[in-house]
């Protein structure tokens, strides 16, 4: 019964580190971290906030 349990785990664990990959490469593939600092300041200019103060 225990290996049936441990099994279960391990392939739900290999699936979801498999889901991660693949999310990762789609990412990487389509450009979704590129331009990371540009959207950031964005952010913060539309926030209002300084990004000259270290408060």
């Amino acid at each position: 019964m225990i290996e049936h349990l441990t099994l279960g785990a391990f392939a739900v664990a290999l699936l979801m580190s498999l889901a991660a990959v693949c999310a990762f490469v789609w990412g990487a593939a389509t450009g979704a971290f590129r331009g990371l600092e540009r959207i950031k300041h964005q952010v913060l200019r539309a926030e209002g906030v300084d990004e000259r103060t270290d408060a």
